[in-house]
C-alpha cells in the first residue's frame, strides 16, 4: 500500500517529464549555462571591488611589537628590550584617490547589477527563439506529413485511373513527383528541427532524451508597452558610463589645482626592558600641507582633455542607441500590427477550409467530385494550416522581441 502511494505521488513528475517545457529549460540553463555563470561572476568580482574600496576609506590602524637583543652590549642598559606600538592615522586631499576610486566602484556595482539583469534577460530570449524555432518546424512537419499521406493517396489513385485508361502517364508521373517532393521537404525540416534542437540544448546544457516541446500560445490580451528609454537596461548602462566618465573628468579637473592634504595621525609607543612596559611616550597630531607642481598645467592638460573626449563620446553613444532603439521599437510594432491583421486574415482562410472540407467530402459521398479533388481540397486546408500556426510563431517571436528590447520580463518571468 505504501508503495502504491509513493507511484500515485510520483506519477505526476513521470509524466511531466516526458515533455519538456520552456520554463524548465530556462531554469537549467540559469544553473548550468556558461554565460549565466559568467554574469554571476562578473557581478561578484564588482562587489568585491567595492568592497575593497570601501576599506580603503577608512583610516590606517597598525599595531606593531618589537623585541631588540644587544649581541655586544658595553653599556648600562639592558641587553633585551622590547617595544609595542599602536597608530592611527589618516591623510584627507583634494583630489583624493581612495575616494574617487570608491565612487568609481560604486558605480561600476550599479553597471553590474544592470549588465547582469540584461544577461539574464537576453540568455531568457535566446533560449526563447531556439525553443520557438523548435515548435515552429514540428508543428509544420505534422503539416507536411498529412499533406504526404494525401500525395501518396492521389498517386495511387493516378495508377489506377490509368489502368482504366482514364488518364495518361503523364498525370502518373506528376503524381509521384508531388509524393517525391513532399518526401524531400519533410527530410529537409527533419534536418533544420534535428539541428534546432542541438542548439536549444545546446544553449542549455541539458542532454537531449528526444521528448516533445510544450507548445506556446501568444497573448491574445497582448498591449504593445509603452516606448520609456530611462527604464530600458541598454540606455541605463550607457548612462552609468557617463556618470563614471564624468566623475573621471571631475578628479582630472581637480588635478589643475594645488595639492592640498589634511593628515591627522595618533600614535601610541610603549617598552621597556626585559619585557617590561614602563615607558610610555604618545604622538598626537594634525597636518596640512599645500603644494603645487610649476609643470602641473601642462602635464594635466592632455590627460584632462582625453577625459572631456571620453564624456562627449558616452554622450554621443548614449544619443546613437536612444534614436536606434527608437526605431527599432516604431519597427517592431508596426511589424507586431501586421501580423496581428495577417492572423485574422489567415483565421478566415483557414475556416473557410475548414467548411470547403466538409462541402467537399459530402459531394464526394454523394457522388459528384473523385477524390482527387476531395484531396486537393485537404491539401489546401494544410497549407492555410501552415501559414496559420507560421504566422501565429511570428506574433509570439514579435511580442517578445518588443518586451526584450524594452527591458520587459521576458514571457512575464525574466
Amino acid at each position: 500500500m505504501k508503495r502504491l502511494l509513493i507511484l500515485l505521488l510520483a506519477l505526476p513528475l513521470v509524466l511531466m517529464a516526458q515533455e519538456y517545457s520552456l520554463d524548465e529549460l530556462i531554469e537549467q540553463g540559469m544553473q548550468n549555462g556558461w554565460d549565466a555563470q559568467r554574469s554571476q561572476l562578473q557581478l561578484e568580482s564588482s562587489a568585491s571591488q567595492l568592497s575593497s574600496a570601501t576599506w580603503n576609506l577608512i583610516p590606517d590602524a597598525d599595531l606593531s611589537y618589537g623585541l631588540n637583543y644587544d649581541l655586544h652590549n658595553k653599556g648600562t642598559g639592558a641587553d633585551l628590550t622590547n617595544s609595542f606600538r599602536f597608530s592611527i592615522s589618516k591623510t584627507i586631499s583634494l583630489n583624493d584617490a581612495a575616494w574617487f576610486n570608491y565612487k568609481q566602484a560604486k558605480i561600476g556595482k550599479d553597471k553590474a547589477e544592470l549588465t547582469y539583469e540584461s544577461s539574464i534577460s537576453a540568455y531568457a530570449f535566446s533560449v526563447f527563439e531556439a525553443y520557438l524555432k523548435v515548435l515552429s518546424a514540428q508543428k509544420q512537419l505534422v503539416s507536411l506529413q498529412e499533406n504526404l499521406a494525401i500525395q501518396t493517396r492521389v498517386w495511387q489513385q493516378a495508377q489506377v485511373l490509368r489502368q482504366l485508361g482514364k488518364n495518361t502517364e503523364f498525370d502518373v508521373k506528376q503524381s509521384e513527383i508531388a509524393v517525391m517532393n513532399s518526401n524531400i521537404s519533410i527530410m529537409q525540416l527533419e534536418n533544420t528541427i534535428r539541428s534546432n534542437r542541438e542548439q536549444l540544448f545546446g544553449l542549455v546544457q541539458v542532454e537531449d532524451e528526444g521528448y516533445p516541446l510544450t507548445d506556446l500560445e501568444a497573448a491574445e490580451d497582448y498591449q504593445i508597452p509603452e516606448l520609456d528609454p530611462d527604464s530600458i537596461n541598454q540606455i541605463r548602462i550607457l548612462k552609468e558610463e557617463i556618470r563614471s566618465t564624468n566623475l573621471s573628468q571631475k578628479q582630472s579637473s581637480l588635478g589643475f589645482w594645488p595639492h592640498l592634504s589634511l593628515n591627522y595621525s595618533l600614535v601610541r609607543n610603549a617598552g621597556g626592558d626585559n619585557f617590561a612596559f614602563d615607558r610610555y611616550s604618545t604622538n598626537h597630531g594634525v597636518s596640512l600641507n599645500l603644494s603645487y607642481s610649476l609643470w602641473n598645467y601642462f602635464r594635466q592638460g592632455s590627460s584632462h582633455k582625453r577625459s572631456n573626449i571620453s564624456l562627449r563620446m558616452a554622450e554621443l553613444s548614449l544619443l546613437d542607441k536612444v534614436d536606434d532603439i527608437r526605431r527599432q521599437y516604431q519597427n517592431a510594432s508596426q511589424e507586431l500590427e501586421y501580423l496581428i491583421r495577417l492572423d485574422e486574415l489567415y483565421q478566415e482562410k483557414l475556416d473557410q477550409s475548414s467548411r470547403q472540407i466538409n462541402i467537399a467530402e459530402e459531394r464526394y459521398r454523394l457522388g459528384l467530385i473523385d477524390l482527387l479533388e476531395l484531396d486537393k481540397t485537404r491539401t489546401d486546408y494544410i497549407d492555410a494550416d501552415i501559414a496559420y500556426n507560421a504566422n501565429r510563431y511570428q506574433i509570439l517571436a514579435k511580442q517578445e522581441s518588443l518586451n526584450f528590447l524594452l527591458s520587459q520580463k521576458i514571457l512575464g518571468k525574466w
